[in-house]
């Protein structure tokens, strides 16, 4: 009972928190709510939709718009931790769209390139409705990112990402196609660069197949996943995963809590 109502208490706590940060922005729409204290930097204008979690834990995430700039965040949208959102112009971010952790999304230079001194250029940021960024993704001035495209952890983007692509690597380019990611390309695509393969795997590989992928090598996974995500995935599920295809099945399952848990 003692811990019942322990529990209680912190997650009242949470949401009083929640509410109070809720003054930092220009508005924040209904069931949004915000975890940890961001930095928060709004000389313009930054909007949250309805039904939004935004991250600052364990790392701070950080909003910061100039005179006159603007940040728009659809609904459902999911920002993790560590965040690094900078306007000086517009950034745009569309319905449920799921942004990783350690992102950066600029729309601004800040200088030019070997002249600390100079004033960079300054183009407007688009993020579609259901985009799925990685970890440690770097999103540059002037970047378009269609409708339900996916970018691959570590990658950095400029230009325009057609709808439903998902590209990968520095720069960020093409390296499939679909209205929506699925769940075992992502895991595919993950196992192939963590463990070091030549190709990508089939669906039915797994520790039998795969040297690398021992006991240690199944919490990498774990990581890079929930990196990949922004979700949390139950580690004692993955080390009973047999193949790709059933820890695809996994990651499905988290991806469709996670949009019922923020509906």
């Amino acid at each position: 009972m003692i811990g019942a109502n322990t529990e209680r208490v912190h997650g009242l706590a949470d949401r009083v928190r929640s509410r109070l940060h809720h003054g930092l922005f220009s508005s924040v729409g209904r069931g949004t709510f915000i975890a940890g204290r961001p930095t928060v930097i709004n000389d313009g204008v930054i909007r949250i939709g309805e039904g939004c979690l935004i991250s600052s834990r364990p790392i701070q995430s950080h909003f910061v718009t100039m005179p006159g700039a603007e940040i728009t965040i659809g609904g459902g949208v999911l920002i993790s931790y560590g965040a690094a959102l900078s306007a000086a112009r517009a950034i745009s971010i569309g319905d449920e769209t799921r942004i990783g952790p350690l992102c950066v999304i600029l729309d601004i230079d800040y200088h030019e390139i070997g002249d600390r001194h100079s004033h960079g250029g300054v183009e407007p940021v688009q993020i579609g409705r259901n985009v799925t960024i990685g970890a440690r993704v770097t999103v540059l001035r002037g970047t378009r990112i269609g409708d339900g495209a996916q970018v691959i952890s570590g990658s950095t983007v400029s230009g325009i990402v057609a709808s439903g692509a998902v590209v990968a690597g520095v720069p960020a380019r093409v390296v499939g196609k679909g209205s929506a990611y699925k769940s075992i390309d992502l895991v595919a695509t993950t196992v192939m660069r963590i463990f070091g393969l030549t190709k990508l795997p089939g669906d039915q590989d797994g520790p039998a197949q795969i040297a690398a992928w021992t006991a240690i090598g199944c919490v990498r996974l774990l990581f890079a996943l929930e990196e990949s995500l922004g979700l949390t995935l139950h580690e004692e599920e993955i080390r009973r995963a047999r193949t790709i295809a059933e820890v695809a099945s996994i990651v499905t399952r988290a991806r469709e809590q996670s949009r019922v848990a923020l509906a």
